[in-house]
């Protein structure tokens, strides 16, 4: 399935008779994009533009009432927001009996508006200077222990040789202080572990609470040295998630939470590779924990593939995530994982390894062992925290500078598409987006637009406000019809419903900054009704 048109794709599992498809099918692409009856919706624009498309109807062979439908949606109709991307996939429809998301194609006009795993593989296994060799991963529990004795287990997996050592889930601390205590002591424990063996364990916190502390905890976890945090993307949000991995620079270790909810069943919900795969990718999990066969939740082996294949497979310019299978993961399934998922995996091992041995570092040394002589092991010095991660100390702060002699591009900003609809009219626009879309904590998107020789953006209007300031060459701003020159450092305010346009009428690019609120309406055409 390949996405063509700037669309996004759904393909879903519909039960149905023959004689009902058609109108079932038709009434979900309805359903996801206008919610209301075909009959209501008597403007030819919006028809075209955000009505779903039923692309294709096909019956499965296994069964006679089971068929495939492909619907494709308007890649704007995704809001540049994860969470609404989600909505539009499976929101509405998720409450038709018999209807399960299958797969799901992104144009990069889509996967372009997240950063994704701000790690990676390769970038996880540089904090760890291990490679060629699955990573071995535990967590901490039970919930109830006093924090002294949860932050020896810490230090005992590190010292048997452990690479990662997450908080459980249920790690949930009601108050500040004892969220600062525990998250301390653990790290300590596992500082001064790796001391001793001269290896590096990486200490994962549960970044959880009340929303409004959420920020603080993160702000927290990042400051004291840590690496990253274990979340919750379907407890949380995933758009919440996404916002505070990226906002603070921080790895992101994803547990399936609720996901059952969702995939539990051949028959109805979201397969488990677009929701612990794709969609956990693009909330920023670096790795991605999901239940996998052999263990005591014992999901299909071949929807457990498709989860590792999702999230390594090419995602727009998203960097691949490590596949962590779990869930009653023991001693005697190494083998069968390794095989299965391959090297670039974490083997997330709990009860059994806790329960191996009454000495967990002894515990941890016969797992560790048991990897490293099936794989073997290449080791580099591991690299710092603030050296790997591309935030800079201060979260926020510009990362790009001026490439001058290759005119106006930026380290780290590629260029996107202007709009994801030829609805209305604009030629020769180069759009880079500088702030905003890549974690900044502000409310406002710094943009930087050019126009070629003979380019111009759309004529429109919209509620939010625009503030533009020349930076090379020489345009034009039209404005309620009446038409100024802008030139570079003059500056521009555009007040809510003004039609407005820029156009390059010289035989030079006109290069100008915009800015726009994080939060803002679609552009409309200067005589429409209503939002696009």
């Amino acid at each position: 399935m390949m996405a063509s048109d700037d669309k996004i794709l759904a393909r879903y599992r519909v039960l149905s008779t023959a004689s009902e498809i058609d109108t079932l099918a038709r009434s979900m692409a309805y359903e996801q994009t206008v919610e209301v009856p075909a009959a209501l919706i008597r403007d030819a624009g919006v028809r075209s533009r955000v009505v779903g498309t039923v692309r294709s109807i096909e019956a499965e062979v296994s069964r006679q009432d089971s068929f495939c439908v492909e619907i494709g949606y308007t890649a704007e109709l995704a809001s540049e927001q994860l969470g609404q991307l989600f909505n539009l996939l499976y929101g509405n429809i998720s409450m038709y009996p018999g209807v399960r998301l299958l797969e799901i194609d992104l144009p990069e006009s889509v996967t372009g508006n997240f950063h994704g795993p701000r790690f990676g593989v390769q970038g996880l296994r540089g904090l760890l200077g291990i490679y060629d060799r699955p990573l071995l991963a535990t967590a901490i529990k039970p919930r109830g222990m006093p924090i002294e004795a949860l932050a020896r287990l810490a230090g005992e997996f590190a010292r048997g040789g452990g690479d990662l050592v997450k908080d459980d889930q249920n790690l949930v601390d009601a108050d500040w202080d004892t969220f600062r205590r525990r998250i301390d002591a653990c790290a300590v424990a596992v500082e001064q572990a790796n001391q001793q063996t001269g290896r590096q364990c990486l200490y994962l916190p549960h970044l959880a609470g009340a929303d409004a502390e959420l920020d603080q905890r993160a702000r927290y976890i990042r400051e004291r040295g840590l690496p990253g945090a274990l979340v919750c993307p379907l407890v949380m949000g995933l758009d919440r998630s996404r916002t505070l991995l990226d906002r603070y620079g921080l790895l992101g270790m994803a547990h399936p939470a609720l996901s059952g909810a969702y995939t539990h069943g051949e028959e109805h919900g979201i397969a488990h590779a677009v929701l612990l795969g794709t969609l956990f990718r693009l909330s920023g999990a670096d790795i991605s924990v999901f239940p996998a066969t052999g263990g005591r939740f014992g999901p299909p082996a071949s929807a457990c593939r498709a989860v590792a294949k999702a999230l390594v497979e090419p995602l727009g310019n998203l960097r691949s995530a490590m596949p962590a299978p779990a869930g009653g993961m023991s001693f005697k399934l190494i083998p069968d994982l390794i095989e299965t998922y391959g090297l670039d995996t974490v083997l997330l091992v709990g009860g059994a390894l806790h329960g191996h041995s009454e000495d967990l570092c002894a515990s941890t040394q016969k797992f560790a062992e048991a990897i490293r002589v099936r794989c073997g092991e290449r080791c580099r010095p591991p690299l710092a925290v603030a050296s790997s991660c591309e935030l800079p100390v201060a979260p926020g702060a510009i990362r790009s500078r001026l490439a001058v002699l290759d005119g106006f591009h930026w380290q780290g900003r590629e260029d996107r598409p202007y709009k994801s609809s030829h609805e209305l009219d604009f030629a020769g626009v180069r759009r880079v987006e500088l702030i905003g879309k890549s974690g900044e904590a502000c409310q406002f998107d710094l943009r930087y637009f050019e126009l070629a020789p003979g380019g111009h953006t759309s004529l429109e209007r919209h509620a939010h406000t625009h503030v533009l300031i020349g930076a090379r060459g020489h345009g034009w701003v039209q404005m309620d019809g009446e038409q100024q020159p802008l030139e570079p450092h003059d500056v521009a305010y555009i007040a809510p419903q003004r039609v407005h346009q820029l156009r390059n009428e010289s035989a030079q690019p006109f290069g100008f900054y915009c800015l726009v609120d994080r939060q803002r309406d679609q552009p409309v055409a200067p005589g429409a009704v209503g939002e696009a």
